[in-house]
């Protein structure tokens, strides 16, 4: 279905798909991952360079959990930005940051990736996490990160990707495209939110050519890393 969109019509659509499941993201990511997400969003976090104090841009935070694992590496005079399209996600987020010691270290907005409100060179860091196979021009919203960061400042992106290896590829999708679905849509009747994940997955480019356009938009130095046997992936670049 996704595939078929034009950008406009994908972007009413995805905000809609996370307006619904706002409230139960945390839970499912962590339950459907089996509690692999924390470590890909900590990963992630270690690879950043991030140093005491800096500023970090957050796209596409959700529910603001890389949001808060960033403001716990930017240390007391860090400062983060959420920032999300879907409202709902928002509250969340703010429910989330609530519960920690960094609520006066993060803002949260509602924004597009693809036109982020913010001058060229405004954050040390940008990252982007779970979002890149929602947004609906992948190298565009890769392009407004590299302009909003600082020259010398780091683009990351972390995401699920996909497995090379043949049989850990067949059960990845197996899953992917069956057992999750069921799993994830258990209580809602009409949206079936989670039978879309799979669609997202199949048109989202793999490891090595979200590196591609990491360098296509103007990053050096650009590393990817492969997690638990390709199921996510993290691309770091350089400006």
């Amino acid at each position: 279905m996704m595939e078929q969109m034009d950008k406009h019509r994908r972007e009413d659509f995805v905000q809609e798909l996370f307006d619904s499941i706002a409230k139960r993201y945390d839970l499912f990511n962590a339950v459907l991952t089996l509690n692999q997400d924390s470590y890909w969003r900590s990963f992630a976090v270690n690879k950043a360079y991030i140093k005491t104090g800096q500023s970090i841009l957050d796209v596409c935070c959700g529910t603001g959990k890389l949001s808060i694992a960033l403001a716990e590496k930017a240390g007391r005079q860090g400062q983060i930005v959420g920032l999300d399209f879907s409202e709902t996600m928002l509250q969340q987020a703010k429910e989330n940051i609530r519960k920690t010691p960094y609520s006066q270290r993060i803002t949260l907005l509602q924004g597009n990736a693809l036109h982020l409100p913010f001058s060229d060179q405004s954050f040390d860091c940008t990252t982007i996490g779970f979002g890149l196979r929602n947004v609906a021009d992948i190298a565009k919203a890769l392009s407004e990160m590299y302009r909003v960061t600082k020259s010398g400042g780091t683009v990351l992106s972390v995401e699920l990707s996909k497995p090379s290896a043949p049989m850990l590829k067949q059960l990845y999708f197996l899953y992917f495209e069956h057992l999750l679905p069921l799993i994830g849509n258990l209580g809602f009747k009409k949206n079936q939110p989670y039978y879309n994940l799979p669609a997202s997955l199949r048109t989202l480019p793999d490891h090595s050519e979200i590196q591609k356009l990491f360098l296509q938009v103007g990053l050096k130095q650009v590393t990817s890393y492969q997690l638990t046997g390709g199921i996510a992936a993290v691309h770091l670049g350089i400006k």
